[in-house]
């Protein structure tokens, strides 16, 4: 335990040095803070004088009101900066979090949930600038109490030393208090990020609720994770109703023996009225000096549990970029096949490939083909370099893959996908996504054409410049598909990827979008999934993948007459075709 909790204090202080905070803007602040509480110190000993006769003294209350407007200047250059320097370290650490979330492999997106990683981007990095800021607090907050104390040990000694004990009390109360009012506000936020993740996962699902008339069950489940964040919400507040008692009786107590002992040395002629109210206003900031420490500490231990969060995602491994070759100098010494060498691939506990073996030979069409779960967008995601093998190697020409540039081989892949993603912006933003994005409306309305997405895109009154919404949630399917075949023209890759991409499309769309595919094809190395064999029947090779297994390699007519599975295949697909015609 004691190991974690050092590692976790290293994660702390190694992120704060690696963030590029504003230290300028920090030592800014600090300096603004530091005159506003010398101004601040010396206006209650000018206030002492006026309370003591001088009221008509106009210099002294010309003095009491420049101290005033000094103070509200610095409070407010000082807020500006402090605000200013928050903004720039969270802005540093989120994109210092977001530059290594575009840069790690796929795996690591499939251990950590999307709201998880969504949280360590935008609300971690707000304790790493609260504790900074807490620290200069700190600082002044000292530099404020030693000054005050020191004030008034010279005005009064006796009741200085009367009021020195209570600074202990104030720390235990504000220790106590803070414990109890941090443990109570975690479980006030880990109910609310519960209640975040419910409503994020149902709301747009709310088409599959209906359908399947589970209202009254997701009412139900929803009451439950409400009533989970009212109880957290009513234990803080049940905390506050003790912790805000306490907190006062400390100014009670500080209040209290100013008013009864400099009450009775001010009788005695000891201390003067003006000097017990400066007294009295000097011990308004003791309280707020000393709780500082205790709200400090409370902040430091919530910045070092989400600096620990942030360097496990900081420190974890980014994909390697540059390699040692360039795809094109492999293009110009060896040919452009692409070789699956006695590879097998195992995720977690299950093993998804064994010893597949085959050839993608350049500028022909290979067909995967093979059962649900069988590993053919498995093979797809290998080649796109989102997995590694755990034995064996992809060879192309005559060179691993993993020595190529990242960068440079994913640059001459395109993949279409059923469902195709697309984000929201505009047809034209999606169409030239992973292009120049000063690519003319010229050439992305051939490559619409192309696509055969020409006929809807004009239909819509903004054209190109038309909205998709979220994932494209405007459009139908059909016309996604289109538009990221559109999308897969633009980048003109030398190898094609794709996969089931008319598998949940009607007859009519799934044509449309066949004629754009057969545009996207030509010329190009071409690697098809699919479940519709009539699409791939003219395929230069299928590949039968079943269990994982390499079973068969040929054409059509070849393995309808080798290949037992394939020959099943081919006969359900048959029946299915011949039920759909009745």
């Amino acid at each position: 335990m004691e190991e974690s909790q050092t590692h976790s204090w290293k994660d702390f202080f190694k992120l704060v040095l690696k963030s590029r905070l504003p230290w300028v803007l920090y030592l800014l602040t600090f300096i603004a803070m530091l005159l506003t509480s010398t101004v601040s110190l010396g206006s209650p000993l000018v206030l002492r004088e006026i309370m003591s006769g001088n009221i008509f003294d106009k210099k002294i209350v010309m003095l009491f009101i420049g101290l005033s407007v000094a103070v509200a200047l610095f409070v407010s250059i000082s807020g500006f900066i402090r605000v200013y320097a928050v903004a720039r370290t969270n802005r540093n650490i989120q994109e210092t979090i977001w530059s290594k979330y575009i840069r790690v492999p796929i795996p690591f997106f499939n251990r950590n949930s999307s709201l998880l990683l969504i949280s360590r981007l935008t609300h971690d990095p707000t304790h790493i600038s609260a504790a900074v800021n807490a620290f200069l607090g700190v600082l002044t907050s000292t530099f404020q109490l030693v000054g005050a104390i020191i004030i008034m040990w010279n005005m009064d000694t006796k009741l200085t030393l009367v009021l020195l004990p209570v600074i202990p009390y104030i720390l235990i109360v504000s220790f106590v208090v803070g414990h109890f009012t941090q443990r109570a506000q975690e479980g006030v936020q880990k109910e609310y990020s519960g209640m975040t993740a419910f409503f994020a996962e149902r709301l747009p699902k709310i088409r599959l609720i209906k359908t399947f008339g589970k209202e009254k069950v997701e009412v139900d489940h929803g009451e439950i994770v409400i009533e989970k964040q009212y109880k957290a919400d009513f234990s803080r507040a049940f905390v506050d109703l003790y912790a805000e008692p306490l907190l006062q009786s400390v100014q009670a107590l500080i209040t209290g023996l100013i008013l009864i002992y400099g009450g009775y040395l001010t009788t005695q002629g000891a201390l003067g009225i003006g000097s017990l109210i400066a007294f009295y206003l000097y011990s308004n900031g003791i309280q707020n000096n000393v709780i500082s420490y205790g709200t400090f500490w409370q902040t430091l231990k919530a910045a070092k549990g989400a600096a620990h969060k942030i360097s496990e995602i900081i420190d974890s491994d980014s994909e390697t970029i540059t390699r040692e070759k360039s795809i094109q100098d492999i293009f110009e010494n060896s040919s452009g096949d692409i070789k699956l060498e006695n590879v097998s691939f195992r995720y977690e506990e299950r093993d998804v490939l064994t010893n597949v073996a085959f050839t993608i030979p350049e500028g022909k069409v290979t067909a995967l083909v093979g059962p649900s779960g069988s590993g053919k967008t498995t093979i797809l995601s290998l080649i796109e370099r989102f997995y590694k093998p755990n034995v064996g190697q992809i060879v192309f020409g005559d060179t691993p893959v993993e020595k190529i540039h990242l960068d440079e081989w994913r640059n001459s892949l395109a993949y279409v996908s059923q469902g195709s993603p697309l984000l929201s912006g505009t047809i034209r933003d999606n169409i030239i996504y992973g292009s120049d994005p000063l690519t003319s409306d010229e050439d992305i309305m051939i490559a619409a054409e192309k696509a055969n997405a020409t006929a809807f895109i004009n239909e819509f009154p903004e054209g190109l410049d038309t909205e998709v919404g979220e994932m494209g949630s405007k459009l139908s399917g059909g016309q996604r598909q289109r538009i990221a075949i559109a999308r897969a023209i633009m980048k003109n890759p030398k190898y094609l990827l794709l996969d089931e991409a008319t598998s949940s499309l009607d007859a009519e769309t799934s044509s449309n979008v066949q004629k754009g595919l057969n545009q996207l094809m030509k010329g190009r190395t071409t690697i098809v999934v699919a479940h519709n064999l009539s699409t791939i029947q003219k395929a230069d090779q299928i590949v039968i993948i079943d269990d994982g297994k390499v079973s068969g390699v040929g054409k059509h007519t070849e393995l309808v007459e080798s290949n037992d599975l394939y020959r099943d295949l081919v006969d359900i697909q048959f029946a299915k075709e011949q039920s759909l015609s009745w």
